[in-house]
């Protein structure tokens, strides 16, 4: 396997901690264990940038500031205990107590135990908006849940620890009612266990089950819901329920326990060398192709601390330090996430054009491969092109047209000059204006033209400087009519990529018209007036000579039968005119004012606060109670050009 290293390298603010610090989300997102918070690194594959390095947005997650204490009895006689053993007189109480960390997480003469040992990632589609919810373990066994809700800043939902202890402390900390009464408080063993039962180790999720629920009114309705597994200190199981989307504590179903019979369950580890095994199916048998990855070839000498694996194995997230140089230690430790490439270009296309997930935003470390390919190469591969169009003729699949727009706009950045100057980097350049005219100063000709002159002189050494002249600042604002020659051919060929995406992305609205079209006519009656504006998607559709769609007509028909001849058309909050529709992304009245469209419902949004794609490609308004269930699920769905959900 030839592993190849991707820029930029991560520097963490601070060490890592635990023993598997690194995890890798369904929605790409990486999260590392440190000493003082969860680093988040979320990767995106931006259609909208010309760089070739990865694209990493960066949150995190803060660590507690106050310790964590396990709920093993009542405050007071806890305190008593805590004083009784600290001051026993026999050595082994006394001495067990006072260095057991989950005893004094707060430390007194010992370091305070701050940062995270342990972080999970639940599937896609946990939290409010679809995406995935992060449990965290801290140094001091406080195990909580958070979620990212508005991109900037991690919101923590529940804390398991503080829930699982007010259990226990009801059940007299007995799993079963048929448990007899293992001892008090004040005997030390009986101490140690109630801290071992709910000391947790480590947790990971289930997948997502849905079922069907029926309604009062008879109307079946999916639920969904997700288990988190903790395994504890003492080696028993707790099982969390949670209803979905997870809010908080009130979409907490149910919590059993489960006795495992495995007495301190640890996990064996971050010895520099990463074997990576592939399955093969054949006629007889299932092998594995064992693949060696060594570390040190790739970024040199350095040692490392954990590793995670991207969700469709293109990429190994890494945490190095630095190595020994000439037998010794480094005085300091750089903490780095390095990114290393486990799959080819080739492989990362075709696993897309086979994929049986055919969502994006759920590849984005293989579109991320392919979109570095097209960076550096500047064109499409003939292969890939004559793939996709096979696969748009014979499925005619969305996925499809999707994948052909994210390459063509990948392609189309990579023909963009770059510009030579960092536009938001000031001018040190100091420009002198010659004062002629001022009160109280007088001015001669003389002067004004010996100021003159040093004026130009200065600009005439401020471009010597730059290593250029006055003909070197005419060829950059009016190139020579020798070099229209050469310019003309890539401005055609970016007018024609730009033709390509705009017939791409039309093709992709008409496409998703249709669905909503279908949406109206399933759950409407005859001349009801929605808040989507049928009418105008109808004419819309139908307004271009050249598409001839049989379905589309049939629907439409059908649509404006039961409309009998009304047009229900929106109107402006703001003046009461009406909103034509006569373009998809907004909506103008004969005032002037406008508004945009939602991309998933195509209804004006006459708000202040709308809803965006990851990647910035379309709006959404924000469903309202008064909006039908059809409509809020048409609202929930990713964006119909990249796939990525909407926040």
């Amino acid at each position: 396997l030839t592993a190849v290293r991707r820029e930029p390298a991560v520097r963490l603010q601070h060490g890592v901690s635990g023993l598997e610090p690194l995890a890798w989300s369904e929605d790409h997102r990486v999260s590392v264990s440190t000493a003082r918070s969860i680093a988040v690194l979320e990767q995106l594959s931006d259609v909208h940038s010309g760089g070739q390095e990865m694209v990493i947005h960066r949150t995190a997650v803060p660590a507690p500031a106050a310790a964590c204490h396990l709920k093993v009895g009542p405050k007071k006689e806890v305190a008593e205990c805590r004083e009784k053993f600290a001051n026993s007189v026999d050595p082994t109480v006394s001495q067990t107590f006072m260095l057991d960390r989950v005893f004094n997480p707060e430390g007194k003469s010992l370091p305070p135990m701050r940062g995270f040992k342990y972080s999970s990632w639940s599937p896609l589609g946990c939290d409010a908006n679809g995406r995935c919810l992060l449990a965290a373990l801290t140094m001091d066994n406080r195990l909580t849940i958070h979620a990212n809700l508005n991109r900037l800043q991690w919101v923590q939902l529940v804390d398991l620890t503080e829930i699982y202890g007010e259990r226990l402390y009801e059940a007299s900390y007995k799993l079963t009612k048929a448990d007899t009464p293992r001892g008090e408080l004040g005997d030390f063993s009986e101490f140690q266990r109630r801290h071992s039962m709910q000391t947790p180790v480590r947790m990971e999720w289930s997948g997502i089950c849905t079922t069907q629920q029926v309604k009062h009114n008879n109307e079946c309705w999916d639920v969904g819901s997700v288990l988190l597994a903790v395994v504890f200190e003492n080696g028993n199981l707790a099982i969390w329920q949670f209803q979905l989307p997870f809010l908080g504590k009130e979409s907490i179903t149910s919590c059993n326990t489960i006795e495992s019979g495995i007495s301190s369950p640890s996990v064996l580890s971050c010895d520099g060398k990463v074997r990576q095994l592939i399955p093969i199916f054949t006629d007889v048998a299932l092998k594995f192709e064992h693949q060696l990855i060594k570390v040190s070839e790739v970024f040199g000498s350095v040692r490392t601390h954990g590793i995670a694996v991207s969700p469709c194995g293109a990429y190994l997230a890494v945490i190095t330090t630095e190595g020994m140089t000439n037998g010794l230690h480094p005085v300091n430790k750089n903490y780095q996430v390095q990114f290393v490439t486990l799959k080819t270009f080739e492989e990362a296309a075709a696993q897309l054009l086979e994929s049986s997930v055919q969502n994006l935003f759920r590849q984005v470390d293989l579109t991320d491969l392919v979109r570095w390919k097209i960076l550096k190469d500047k064109h499409i591969p003939q292969f890939l092109q004559e793939a996709l169009d096979k696969k748009i003729e014979s499925c005619g699949s969305t996925y499809f047209w999707r994948f052909k727009l994210f390459l063509l706009r990948i392609l189309y950045q990579s023909m963009q000059k770059a510009p030579s100057e960092v536009m938001w980097r000031p001018s040190h350049e100091d420009t002198k204006i010659l004062i002629s005219d001022s009160p109280g100063m007088g001015s001669t000709e003389d002067d004004q033209e010996e100021g003159t002159s040093k004026q130009a002189s200065k600009q005439s050494a401020c471009d010597a400087g730059k290593g250029m002249d006055i003909d070197d600042t005419a060829d950059d604002s009016l190139p020579p009519s020798s070099d229209i020659g050469g310019r003309e051919p890539m401005e055609e060929k970016l007018l024609e990529i730009q033709a390509q995406i705009e017939a791409v992305e039309m093709h992709l609205t008409r496409e998703h018209m249709k669905r909503v079209l279908g949406e109206v006519y399933l759950h409407t009656w005859i001349t009801e007036n929605t808040s989507i504006p049928t009418r105008g998607v109808c004419d819309f559709l139908m307004s271009d000579d050249g598409y001839d769609d049989r379905t589309a007509r049939v629907l439409i028909g059908h649509i404006l039968k039961k409309m009998n001849k009304q047009t229900f058309p929106e109107h402006c909050s703001l003046c009461k005119e009406i909103l034509p529709f006569t373009d998809r992304k907004q909506a103008v009245c004969s005032n002037g004012h406008i508004w945009l469209r939602c991309f998933l419902t195509y209804q004006s949004c006459q708000s202040l606060v709308y809803r965006r794609c990851l990647l910035h490609d379309s709006i959404a308004r924000h469903p309202t109670p008064e909006d039908p269930e059809w409509i809020k699920r048409l609202l929930q769905g990713p964006c119909t050009f990249c796939d990525s959900p909407v926040f």
